[in-house]
């Protein structure tokens, strides 16, 4: 492809961005066709164009219908945050609806393979929220000795804030392991989307400032409503 195609369709794509910037979520953006006669321009580069918008999560392409505006993203920066202050910092108000809250007594009664029991545990699925909309569904265990009552706390509030200010446990650093998966119909339904939609499966070990694991848990977020970003340095 020559440079100068090359340069059109990234600035097309940045005269877009601009006027998406002043639209609504799900506004639809005109097609093809419309574009291409108003920039005077091919409409394969206007498709590559609004590739590079839908690339960067600015758009959704429905098919037969047209493109719209997306959802904004919620990016997550490799840093220590509940799901809660992840919400928050973009400006999304989190709720939470437990699925379920149950003692786990040992490792032969323990329903994930994501964990290995060596002493009674709580469970505690959960699915979050942003602005009402699922983006996350979780199941965190914690071992009774942690939080005896952890049962009793209203598990729709912060884990990390409970552990914190009831039981004086902090998640101080956390192991992360993601995974790209696909949404089964189990996770479908209680996400409420469509199975077959690309997932971000995250299992996470957590522990305190002595080094000590506070929890296990696995997470599984939609996959094109999160951005993961990573500084590497030597």
């Amino acid at each position: 492809m020559a440079k100068e195609e090359v340069r059109k369709q990234f600035r097309l794509a940045d005269l877009l961005r601009t006027e998406i910037s002043e639209l609504a979520v799900h506004d639809p953006i005109p097609g093809e066709r419309a574009l291409a006669e108003r920039f005077g321009t091919s409409r394969v580069t206007i498709r590559q164009a609004l590739a590079l918008l839908q690339d960067d999560g600015l758009i959704y392409t429905v098919h037969g219908s047209g493109s719209f505006v997306a959802p904004p993203r919620v990016v997550k920066q490799m840093r220590l945050h509940s799901f809660t202050e992840e919400m928050k910092q973009k400006g999304l108000k989190p709720t939470t609806k437990v699925i379920s809250a149950q003692l786990i007594n040992d490792d032969e009664s323990a329903i994930d393979d994501f964990v290995v029991l060596s002493e009674p545990a709580f469970r505690v699925e959960r699915l979050r929220l942003g602005n009402l909309e699922p983006l996350s569904l979780e199941i965190t265990y914690i071992n009774q000795s942690v939080a005896p009552d952890l049962l009793k706390e209203d598990l729709t509030k912060s884990l990390y804030h409970i552990l914190k200010s009831k039981y004086g446990q902090e998640v101080f650093s956390a192991d992360e392991h993601l995974t790209p998966i696909i949404i089964d119909q189990e996770y479908a339904k209680v996400m409420k989307i469509p199975a077959g939609s690309p997932a971000i499966k995250i299992q996470r070990t957590g522990y305190n400032a002595r080094g000590e694991e506070i929890e296990r848990s696995i997470s599984i977020r939609q996959g094109n409503r999160w951005d993961f970003k990573y500084s590497i340095r030597i």
